[in-house]
């Protein structure tokens, strides 16, 4: 992958873990990156590994999931809310994933740390969310009844 796409120290984090689970922790610090500036800290800069900041790459994935739900609802408002509902679970999911991952005690799902972990990824659907109501807009647009 191009540079400019995304780091080649992501890629190399990516590839240097040998199972599943982190790979994918890996993907959801690409596709939910910590906003720059607000002060609060971004999932991959918690966990250590992955991307610290946006990419393309993450929004090209977000504008083209917001461009399909646009299209399979055939509606602007309806594209809008399909591509929201997919960041938010998407969001809740990631949080799961690395949750379950760093602490197997499904007591601590409610503490400190793992309120932490919710904070940062929410705070990063930011980007995200604007990327695919964007796609939203436009695959609604693009297919809405006329």
């Amino acid at each position: 992958m191009p540079e400019d796409l995304i780091s080649s120290t992501i890629v190399d984090d990516f590839l240097a873990l040998p199972d599943l689970e982190n790979r994918l922790v890996v993907v959801g610090t690409v596709l939910y990156p910590g906003p720059v500036g607000i002060g609060v800290v971004g999932l991959g800069a918690i966990i250590g590994t992955g991307a610290q900041g946006a990419t393309v790459l993450m929004a090209l994935a977000w504008g083209t999931g917001g461009l399909i739900a646009g299209l399979l609802t055939r509606d602007i408002l309806g594209g809008i809310l399909a591509a929201l509902f997919a960041v938010v679970l998407g969001a809740f999911l990631t949080w799961m994933l690395v949750f379950v991952i760093q602490t197997p005690d499904f007591t601590q799902l409610f503490s400190g740390p793992s309120l932490v972990l919710l904070e940062s990824i929410l705070y990063g659907s930011l980007y995200p969310s604007i990327a695919a109501v964007i796609g939203g807009i436009l695959g609604g647009g693009i297919t809405r009844e006329r």
